[in-house]
């Protein structure tokens, strides 16, 4: 039975056991990449070197006794020799770098016999740093291409292996002269690079990978299809060695991968709703406001990926999308977004509860405030940031923190609950904000767990930086209990409530480009829409709206499985984009978000709602 054929039965075996087939062997690296054809870019070696990766390839000829780098003869050029552009930058980046590994692979395009010869010759200065048995360096020297038969290969020196486009024919001393294994990726299929291989297909490129590896060599594939999508699936077959010619791309595509890609270690229970009171159109008395600072539409699926299949939000029926252009941008910041929806007008990025001209605009809080009802605003962020100032703020400049903190001292929100300390504390005519909230009967708060506990009717909370510290570094059921604190206060409101929450800190997963930081919070945000569906529920005059300011980091998802709670994304930006976000509602008159309109309508439905009679 040959080593295809064993690789054949093998795959057979994986298969009937339940295993994937194309499950990731490995971790990949930007060390795992391969500079195809290096010496065709315009910077050769340098741009695949300082991008870290392992693998760079040239071609050479010989010519009146030195090595010539070209891909064909017309090419040739005097000032483009594997000295000039490989071995002395070679030399000097090893000199400095003292950890650094390559692999060198040097194509014989013709004329072995006259080759090998010059490349121990030309090599030797570097012979120090050879990589091979019994001499553990950091440059390995594979030579591919026109090789010499399997019978001479043992003719040259230990440092020396070869590339090979077959495994027939080797005795044990020859086969250990084999560094490298590559098959044209036409041997298996003919693929354009786009969608996924199919299990056929699968299993066929993966037979011939297998058999490599049983072989005890590393495999590499040429004639592949440059794109994400191949490179991905050449991971998931357990490719040892990705060859591109587009540096930069697979270089940030791989150097991304550990920030890209999360690992859900297990899924949290999600609430079911009865749907009792959803979409009727009896009385709203409370009102809760869920924002997903940063949240678009890949950000939840790749939550509901990562916990496998479960989504708190993904109960709720009523949907629809929000625009979120700002007056004066294509691309909205939660300034403006937020003021959008809180005071029914689009205004200039920036502008926090104000018009374009300055303007100061009336919140939802405040019109809910005058209707009798009592109001909250908790977020997982300063009290001074956006979204959660434009319910008592009017500044043209959100980072007017000052400014935005002494604008509170005439908010009659109830409970207020972030950090930000420092901003409440500067002193205006010899008085902080917080002097003059304490002045108006409220009670400030540091400590999260006194806030959990006061009974008190109206409260500044202002916990440290430390309790609102991104989940992923421990912050704990912050969010949740929070919001269980607030709708405890609440329930028995004569005229109800308004409450405005927001999961703060997808939008630093976002702009961090750190898909486990927008999972984590998404999770936890979710969790809070969870326990509003439930409060909904029991109370059945409470309309849930879920939504965002915007969408941040243009996720894409890449790969996912629900099952494994597993998902690979990757963001075309640290920034926010335009793209439209999702509404979901729940309750009573949920059935009024469906639809596409302008985020200033989430305004004008809910104030609706506020002054039904």
């Amino acid at each position: 039975m040959n080593n295809f054929t064993k690789a054949v039965t093998i795959l057979g075996a994986l298969a009937i056991t339940g295993i994937s087939a194309h499950a990731q062997i490995k971790t990949y690296t930007v060390a795992d990449a391969h500079s195809h054809n290096d010496y065709k870019n315009n910077i050769p070696f340098f741009r695949a070197y300082e991008k870290g990766f392992g693998s760079i390839e040239a071609d050479v000829y010989a010519v009146n006794g030195q090595l010539m780098v070209a891909h064909d003869k017309k090419e040739i050029s005097a000032k483009r020799s594997l000295k000039i552009l490989y071995i002395d930058p070679l030399i000097e980046k090893f000199d400095r770098d003292s950890q650094r590994k390559l692999r060198l692979l040097i194509e014989i395009k013709e004329d072995y016999k006259a080759v090998l010869p010059l490349v121990v010759k030309e090599l030797k200065p570097l012979e120090k740093y050879f990589s091979y048995k019994g001499h553990p360096g950091r440059l390995s020297i594979v030579m591919t291409g026109a090789v010499p038969p399997a019978a001479e290969m043992t003719n040259y020196p230990d440092w020396i292996s070869f590339d090979v486009d077959h495994m027939d024919g080797f005795n044990a001393q020859q086969w250990k002269k084999v560094g490298l294994v590559s098959f044209p990726f036409s041997k298996y299929l003919k693929w354009n690079g786009k969608g996924v291989l199919n299990k056929e297909e699968i299993s066929r490129v993966k037979a011939g990978i297998d058999s490599v590896h049983q072989a005890g060599k590393m495999i590499r594939f040429w004639e592949t299809p440059d794109t994400k999508s191949s490179w991905l699936a050449l991971i998931r077959l357990g490719v040892d060695v990705i060859g591109t010619d587009k540096i930069e791309e697979l270089g940030d595509f791989l150097n991304k991968k550990p920030h890209s890609e999360y690992l859900s270690p297990a899924p949290y229970a999600v609430y079911h709703p009865t749907y009792s009171s959803d979409g009727t159109q009896k009385k709203v008395k409370n009102i809760i406001l869920c924002i997903g600072d940063g949240m678009g539409l890949s950000q939840i699926y790749s939550t509901y990926t990562a916990n496998r299949g479960q989504l708190n939000i993904f109960q709720m029926q009523n949907i629809g999308f929000s625009i979120t252009y700002s007056a004066d941008a294509y691309i909205t910041d939660s300034a403006a977004g937020g003021t959008a929806f809180a005071t029914g007008q689009k205004t200039d990025d920036r502008a926090v509860g104000v018009d374009p001209s300055g303007k100061p605009l009336k919140s939802l809080a405040v019109y809910s405030a005058e209707a009798g009802k009592k109001t909250a605003d908790i977020v997982v962020c300063e009290l001074t940031d956006a979204t959660p100032a434009v319910f008592y703020a009017h500044q043209s400049e959100r980072s007017s923190a000052a400014a935005i903190a002494n604008d509170m001292v005439s908010t009659p929100i109830d409970i207020l609950l972030g950090s930000g300390y420092k901003d409440f504390t500067e002193k205006i005519n010899d008085e902080t904000p917080l002097d003059k909230m304490k002045q108006r009967g409220y009670t400030v708060i540091r400590n999260f767990d006194e806030f959990l506990s006061s009974q008190a009717p109206k409260i500044v909370a202002l916990v440290n930086d430390s309790v609102t510290r991104p989940k992923m570094e421990g912050r704990g059921n912050y969010l949740p209990l929070a919001f269980n604190k607030v709708t405890s206060a609440f329930k028995n409101s004569p005229q109800g409530f308004f409450m405005m929450v927001e999961g703060s800190q997808i939008d630093h997963g976002g702009h961090s480009n750190n898909l486990k930081q927008v999972i984590t919070e998404n999770s936890d945000f979710d969790q809070v829409v969870g326990n509003a569906l439930r409060f909904a529920d029991e109370d059945g005059e409470t309309l849930v709206i879920v939504t965002a300011d915007h969408e941040t980091g243009g996720l894409t998802l890449l790969d996912g499985s629900v099952k494994n709670g597993y998902v690979w994304g990757d963001f075309s930006t640290n920034d926010h984009t335009g793209t439209p976000v999702p509404v979901f509602a729940y309750g009573p008159h949920s059935g009024d978000f469906r639809g596409v309109y302008q985020n200033t309508d989430i305004f004008n439905k809910l104030l609706a709602l506020i002054k039904a009679k």
